[in-house]
């Protein structure tokens, strides 16, 4: 879970993800296009540690109801599921070559670019580089960080 630093930083945070999603996996594209690995995306959902099997199952019975809910029904289906754990979602890159298969956390790829000097045992600081002198987000920045982290990436692991 992260640990924002400060107020500034989470409302930052919350502006950026988007846009380093998009960048990190137009740039997981563009690297993935030349190498001789097959890539998958994988999203899993991930469940807080207190989350029983129960309440799992029962997230999963309700959000297939919702998908095909009446709009009354669909008021009450949400109201349960507002009662319930909410699992995140969490996307993988899985690289496969012959028997080998490397995995690639993209969400911990996102946090690298948005966040300056990212650790997970540490408050998180926004990357006051990705934002110009208007206040708008740097394309052109954020574009350059997400290509040197998701590059330098997916090389340590098919080079390891």
């Amino acid at each position: 879970m992260l640990t924002f630093a400060t107020p500034r930083d989470r409302d930052q945070a919350a502006q950026l993800m988007q846009p380093c999603l998009i960048r990190v996996i137009d740039n997981i594209r563009k690297h993935t296009e030349n190498l001789d690995w097959r890539s998958d995306y994988v999203e899993q959902l991930m469940w807080s540690a207190d989350t029983t099997e129960a309440q799992r199952q029962q997230v999963k019975a309700l959000a297939a109801q919702l998908e095909t809910a009446e709009p009354d029904a669909a008021i009450a289906i949400r109201q349960q599921l507002d009662q319930l754990p909410t699992p995140a979602p969490a996307y993988e890159l899985r690289l496969s070559r012959d028997d080998r298969t490397v995995t690639l956390d993209i969400w911990e790829l996102c946090f690298q670019v948005c966040f300056y000097a990212y650790s997970l045992d540490q408050p998180v600081t926004v990357d006051e580089s990705l934002w110009d002198k208007t206040g708008d987000i740097d394309w052109l920045v954020l574009d350059e960080k997400a290509q040197e982290i998701v590059v330098s990436a997916i090389n340590r692991l098919i080079e390891s």
